[in-house]
């Protein structure tokens, strides 16, 4: 038997039958490339950096706080020794486990092995109630087609067509969909999309409407697939006063058809679409339409206040801040169960596809979510039922989805600290904390929890 044999089969026998520190302490580098493969190795040429506070061993960080590879479950956490979280939190760290994965044991079920952990600092990371779900694309028309597929084939029910040509006539086509509670699909002026037709026959849809001013073609075409076809109106004042006189509403959204107010058009239709009320585009058509009460929405609608009696400004100086002071308006009047959808500000015409779940959108920085959307998420979570990722260029990858689902579930990663290398002591869990949502959040540990530099866990 070669040398090689020789190690191979004891970091085998090891990874089975060790946590990943007594399989570090005892096996030695060695083992642990054989039994880690050649992605571990590259991991281990800097060992060190490889741990972080509380984390002894050298398991890779899971993308994201998803455990669902193939043959894959969630083991136990253990907790991390005081300091490892800000303000006296306790670090949580969970193993991802797959059935016979070439690496450690760790807190996985028999047969399974150590895959990939994650890290929390409050709520069990183990536990998500709260979907993320992704709606790419590099146009609001799909964008919007995106969130469409996420609905059940077959489901019947209303579609709602909004201008695909100009996102800003697009975006009054939100509240439209909010209302009806249907599918917002885009489509040119020229021809009738394809992929409305073919949403249509999916969803095997009864109901269209059109929102804005397309040819009669495109309403007898849909009319040949056996839907019932009509209007909601050519412009946003007409879309306005069609959705009132259905609501009995005496409120509206207004932007401006310039600058960060048109910018912000994703934004405002949905918050307007949660509250149940029409989005107009002008100052002049808010005046006209003679709502009660019109918010208006950025500086260049707001510095107009003094023309729309019952005005009221959404202010901000960006589409980011902006898009902030709407969701707050949005929760603060009740809203409950709602979505959040998160788009790069720098696509932000891009984001009006989302706006017909009403719920509020947000927008991040290119490829993360940003301490502001973060933050404010966190803070109003309770509100929030689900969340959806928009966009193409400049949207989250696993690491901006990771902070999402941390925000959204009170994980908490932004209180993690430590330096690399830091591999201080960590906890055992105790029995009765082990099955999934029985992590504590905070509070002493049992004192039968010894440290895994005291003892070995009984499991």
């Amino acid at each position: 038997m070669s040398f090689d044999d020789i190690v191979e089969r004891w970091g085998r026998k090891a990874a089975a039958r060790t946590t990943r520190r007594t399989f570090l302490g005892r096996v030695g580098k060695a083992a642990v490339l054989v039994a880690g493969g050649p992605a571990l190795a590259t991991l281990l040429v800097e060992r060190a950096e490889a741990r972080v506070c509380g984390q002894s061993g050298v398991a890779p960080k899971c993308p994201t706080f998803d455990c669902t590879f193939p043959d894959s479950v969630w083991g136990w956490c253990w907790y991390a020794s005081p300091g490892c979280c800000a303000d006296g939190g306790l670090k949580k760290i969970c193993d991802c486990c797959t059935l016979n994965y070439p690496f450690v044991h760790g807190y996985c079920p028999s047969g399974y092995n150590v895959r990939c952990i994650v890290e929390s600092c409050w709520a069990d990371p183990r536990v998500m109630d709260k979907a993320v779900l992704r709606a790419g694309g590099l146009s609001h028309a799909q964008v919007a087609l995106a969130v469409s597929r996420n609905r059940p084939h077959g489901s019947g029910g209303h579609l709602v067509i909004g201008d695909a040509d100009d996102a800003k006539a697009g975006a009054i086509a939100g509240p439209i969909a909010s209302h009806l509670a249907g599918a917002l699909l885009f489509s040119g002026k020229g021809r009738l999309a394809g992929s409305v037709i073919a949403e249509a026959q999916r969803l095997k849809a009864t109901h269209a409407t059109f929102v804005g001013r397309f040819p009669e073609s495109h309403l007898e075409e849909l009319r040949s697939y056996g839907l019932t076809v009509d209007t909601a109106g050519t412009t946003s004042l007409d879309v306005a006063r069609w959705l009132i006189a259905r609501t009995g509403g005496t409120q509206a959204m207004c932007i401006e058809s310039t600058g960060v107010s048109v910018a912000s058009a994703a934004a405002a239709a949905a918050a307007a679409g949660q509250l149940r009320v029409p989005l107009v585009v002008g100052i002049d058509n808010a005046r006209a339409l003679a709502a009660r009460r019109t918010w208006l929405v950025g500086p260049e609608a707001t510095r107009r206040a003094g023309e729309v009696p019952g005005a009221i400004a959404v202010g901000g100086g960006t589409v980011e801040d902006v898009a902030v002071s709407l969701a707050t308006l949005v929760v603060d009047r009740g809203a409950t169960g709602i979505t959040v959808h998160v788009a790069p500000a720098s696509q932000s015409a891009t984001a009006v596809g989302l706006s017909g779940n009403g719920g509020v959108v947000l927008f991040h920085p290119d490829g993360a979510l940003g301490n502001a959307v973060y933050g404010w998420i966190l803070n109003h979570r309770a509100a929030i039922a689900r969340s959806v990722a928009g966009g193409t260029l400049g949207s989250l990858g696993d690491g901006g989805l990771y902070d999402l689902q941390s925000a959204l579930h009170q994980f908490e990663t932004h209180r993690l600290q430590g330096v690399p290398g830091q591999g201080l002591p960590v906890i055992s869990q105790p029995r009765d904390e082990r099955d999934i949502g029985r992590a504590r959040i905070a509070g002493d540990v049992a004192p039968e929890a010894k440290s895994y530099w005291s003892g070995r866990a009984r499991r």
